[in-house]
């Protein structure tokens, strides 16, 4: 019976994997997807907005961009993630036996943000999960143990993905926290060790290139991240907060929000027994982030996606509590085939419009600004448009501009890659993000510039280029059809000083 558990849970990680291809190949990218393709095609090592591993594996996974279709970009996401569930698996299976395992892998897929936004989507979210998720298998395996040589190599491996998580995104650092937390509470004789402040001189070199890039470019990283997060603050932001509190419930499944609330409550009143050092591990490297979201939220806007992490490192504990639930597995599997049924749905909304509402709008300018699932469609059919235009008009040789990275890095990928034109950040830091450095890269600007948007994010350019280009004209609408309607325009300007 176990090697048919291993069996299913290996069927169902490639049955996974190919609904997330055909996802990957069916969807546009979204904005921040694009944006951080500009991580492998600008590689550093760090960047603005995070850490560069995203950038790092698109590199690996595209073979250095020598393909670069968004399905091949998104492998990037996708063939780590399946990783992912195999380790997840073992961690079931360390904790019991490879049906918790399985049940881990089955909850895993449902998890909106561990399938679609880390294990679909090109995201920093996608190398962070699968290195926090290796760290923690290791670690669970020495931690709750006494000291003993034999453990030593896997402590090392811990550390060491934990500080490639590190590398991936920021909030990795909660899982050294949570390491710390367990040996100090649970098992300080690890603390007599010196092999275990060794290892901290991994995460630590991490932090310390991280570090470096930032003091080569005024801790620019710090300052951003530093007005996003505040941790001390008597401004109560009630939007934020109920944001933050009803995307942690969605992004991460109601289902698994609500099982894992029973669970708490379980472990606490002791009907839901576990090796104490275990469970608390798990608590340990889990709950800070959650409740430091939540806690942020308060006051600062924040994004729900930030402590999925967490939840999925509870799965395997959660699939323990679940397992002895009446037909746990064939409901999960019910679940599971019910998600993927309305994630194909979805792909189909999106491509196709069907069951939206009809897009009004007074001005071709704002046409389509409420039409949130437009940031994944029509940028390719922008770009088949205007790379005729370009070439009846002999525009190729300008370059373009921008004034923020959305749409500048839609604007990179589908109309100036193709076309073998160069895209200007021109604004604020801010504004233009990786552009800032991106421009150092590129001969100066001349007279003569194109300037292109659309109108879900309409700028017209007389409002933030007047000062340095005295001639401003539009040459070219492009309507945007989806289904036979036309949701959204780009505009094509023409800018000479």
């Amino acid at each position: 019976m176990q090697n048919d558990y291993k069996k299913i849970t290996l069927i169902t990680i490639v049955i996974s994997t190919i609904l997330r291809l055909f996802l990957a190949g069916s969807l546009e990218f979204g904005n921040d997807e694009v944006y951080y393709w500009l991580y492998a095609k600008y590689p550093d090592i760090s960047h603005f907005d995070h850490p560069p591993m995203v950038g790092f594996f698109i590199q690996f996974f595209t073979l250095d961009l020598l393909f670069s279709s968004e399905l091949a970009i998104r492998l990037a996401a996708i063939i780590p993630t399946s990783v992912t569930m195999y380790v997840l698996f073992l961690i079931g299976k360390y904790l019991r036996r490879e049906k918790i395992g399985f049940i881990a892998v089955l909850l895993y897929n449902i998890h909106i943000y561990g399938f679609v936004i880390a294990g679909t989507f090109i995201l920093p979210d996608s190398p962070l999960v699968f290195f926090w998720l290796l760290s923690f298998y290791f670690f669970i395996q020495v931690l709750p143990k006494d000291p003993d040589q034999k453990l030593y190599l896997k402590l090392l491996l811990a550390f060491l993905f934990a500080g490639l998580a590190i590398y991936s995104k920021y909030q990795a650092i909660y899982l050294l926290f949570g390491v710390a937390l367990f040996v100090v509470v649970k098992n300080s004789v690890w603390l007599k060790k010196p092999i275990f402040y060794l290892g901290f001189i991994l995460p630590i070199i991490a932090v310390g290139i991280i570090f470096y890039w930032n003091y080569l470019n005024d801790f620019i990283s710090y300052k951003f991240h530093g007005n996003r997060v505040s941790f001390f603050s008597l401004k109560f932001n009630k939007d934020s907060f109920l944001r933050e509190v009803l995307g942690q419930f969605i992004y991460n499944n109601p289902y698994i929000v609500v099982m894992l609330l029973i669970m708490f409550l379980a472990l606490r009143k002791k009907k839901f027994i576990v090796d104490s050092k275990v469970s608390y591990l798990f608590l340990s490297c889990s709950l800070p982030l959650i409740l430091t979201t939540i806690y942020l939220s308060f006051s600062r806007n924040t994004l729900p996606h930030w402590s999925g992490v967490s939840y999925l490192t509870l799965l395997p504990l959660l699939a323990v509590f679940l397992s002895e639930k009446k037909r746990i597995i064939k409901k999960s599997i019910i679940g599971m085939s019910s998600f993927f049924m309305l994630l194909i749905f979805a792909s189909v909304i999106i491509t196709t419009g069907f069951l939206l509402p009809e897009n009004l709008s007074k001005t071709k300018e704002s046409l389509g600004r409420k039409d949130a699932v437009l940031d994944m469609y029509g940028w390719q059919q922008a770009s088949e448009k205007l790379t005729l235009f370009f070439e009846k008009e002999e525009l190729k040789s300008l370059p373009i501009v921008s004034n923020r990275w959305y749409p500048a890095a839609h604007i990179d990928y589908y109309i100036a890659q193709p076309n073998k034109m160069r895209v200007y950040g021109v604004g604020e830091l801010t504004d233009i993000h990786k552009y800032y450095w991106i421009n150092k890269t590129y001969p100066k600007l001349g007279n003569k510039v194109l300037y292109i948007t659309d109108s879900r994010n309409y700028k017209h350019p007389k409002e933030v280029y007047t000062n340095e280009y005295s001639t401003i004209k539009k040459i070219k609408e492009i309507p945007i059809e989806r289904n036979r309607v036309v949701v959204k325009y780009v505009f094509l300007y023409v800018l000479e000083k």
